[in-house]
């Protein structure tokens, strides 16, 4: 069982990791800061659509199971 529970941690928190950089950011962030030249397209900065969306909410199902397996796997350990 902890063997399993190991291979599910790695493999979900590998497809987390895949989910979160997959994401499109809105925002300047670092180059923002010290004036770099972001300028805000048609379409961004407002409420995610298409595969943003679907991305956030795989984003969080995949926290919820790595939390759940994470804490199991530590019950376990």
């Amino acid at each position: 069982m902890t063997v399993a529970l190991i291979i599910g941690d790695i493999v979900i928190g590998l497809a987390l990791m895949a989910a979160i950089l997959l994401q499109q950011g809105y925002t300047a962030g670092m180059s923002g800061a010290f004036g770099g030249g972001f300028q805000q397209q048609a379409g961004l900065g407002g409420k995610k659509q298409g595969v943003d969306e679907l991305l956030s909410r795989i984003t969080v199902v995949l926290v919820i199971v790595f939390a759940v397996i994470t804490l199991l796997l530590a019950r376990v350990w």
